[in-house]
């Protein structure tokens, strides 16, 4: 497995983690949705728009997920118990962020740090994964390195699109 392969496997445990159900004051399982999906994809073909409002796929490519332990079936239902999906990508990048800078908060465990990914913002179903690449600047990503994530934007609000477009690109050095 490559480096990014690892990286990959780290992040998409984080995304188990938080996308696990918990207990209620009472002792009631609380149910919680998928925080994010990673869809291993054919970059040379265009993506799926066959997703829930809310749900958030990341598209990476087929090479990269290869070995990584990933959901049987992929869950692009609306995720219960999940903000929106604009708030979850920010808060993966906010903490992508942190992890470029070396950043560990103390009140986060040791092993809480997301290890570094490519984030790409995909404006435009028709466009092929490559091309949107390609078009926001994320061509020369090392992709031995650092996993490649794609982010259907198109399924998100105006305001959010303009908002998150700020922070994406997120290249890691």
């Amino acid at each position: 497995m490559t480096i990014a392969g690892e990286r990959l496997a780290g992040f998409a445990a984080w995304l188990d983690r938080s996308s696990k159900a918990w207990r209620s004051p009472c002792g009631d399982s609380v149910p919680v949705g998928r925080y994010a999906e990673i869809l291993p994809w054919d970059f040379d073909e265009l993506p799926t728009v066959d997703f829930a409002e809310h749900a958030l796929p990341l598209f990476v490519p087929m090479d990269q997920a290869t070995g990584v332990a990933l959901p049987a079936d992929a869950d692009l239902s609306h995720p219960p118990g999940q903000l929106r999906a604009f708030h979850r990508l920010s808060h993966i990048v906010f903490r992508l962020e942190d992890a470029r800078l070396a950043l560990s908060p103390p009140w986060r465990a040791t092993d809480d740090r997301l290890p570094l990914c490519a984030v790409i913002g995909l404006t435009d179903p028709e466009m092929t994964l490559w091309d949107a690449v390609d078009a926001a600047g994320g061509a020369d990503v090392d992709l031995d390195a650092f996993p490649l994530l794609a982010v259907p934007l198109w399924a998100m609000a105006p305001k959010e699109r303009a908002e998150i477009s700020g922070t994406l690109p997120f290249l890691p050095d």
